[in-house]
């Protein structure tokens, strides 16, 4: 028994003086402009999404997110905060956007199914190591409802559409 527990310390150690000396030795590529290992990136999109979904019990979505001028008040709200990194339908991406890694999602993606309690998180709390602020801050959380509003209506998105619900065309003014 002593023999097991010797070797299974012995691991441990091995394993953190391991850990270490590859945090220390630099080989691992932190540049923006590479994609990151597919192993770390399964690792970090894992972790990042079970990590929000046990935080979004407590969510309660209000009621009127539908309504025309909550989802207007979104959009503006969203043209002044989000555009540069996620940009829109019918603009040209941003040399701010085209520089991230990971690359900010589509949000306008046909096939995309936002769920509100979980855009308000993304909102509020932001995203460690992607570039995702938290509006926590900045915003009321009304604010960041209407913005949730203006993204449920996202998907297939038209230009048009666009540029009436944020006043940007794709001019970008």
């Amino acid at each position: 028994m002593k023999t097991i527990v010797l070797t299974v310390l012995a691991c441990i150690v091995a394993a953190v003086l391991g850990g270490v000396a590859f945090i220390y030795s630099g080989l691992y590529d932190v540049a923006a402009i590479h994609p990151d290992n597919p192993l770390v990136a399964w690792a970090l999109h894992e972790t990042s999404d079970r990590a929000v979904g046990a935080r979004l019990g407590d969510i309660v979505v209000p009621d009127g997110l539908d309504k025309p001028e909550t989802i207007k008040a979104g959009g503006k709200l969203f043209a002044e905060n989000c555009v540069v990194c996620h940009g829109g339908p019918g603009l040209k991406p941003t040399n701010i956007a085209q520089g991230l890694n990971p690359t900010p999602p589509n949000l306008y993606r046909a096939t995309r199914k936002p769920r509100m309690n979980e855009m308000f998180w993304f909102i509020k709390n932001g995203v460690k190591m992607t570039a995702m602020p938290g509006f926590a801050k900045a915003l009321q959380d009304s604010e960041i409802w209407e913005t949730a509003a203006f993204l449920r209506t996202a998907p297939g998105m038209k230009p048009e559409v666009f540029t009436e619900a944020t006043g940007l065309s794709a001019t970008g003014k």
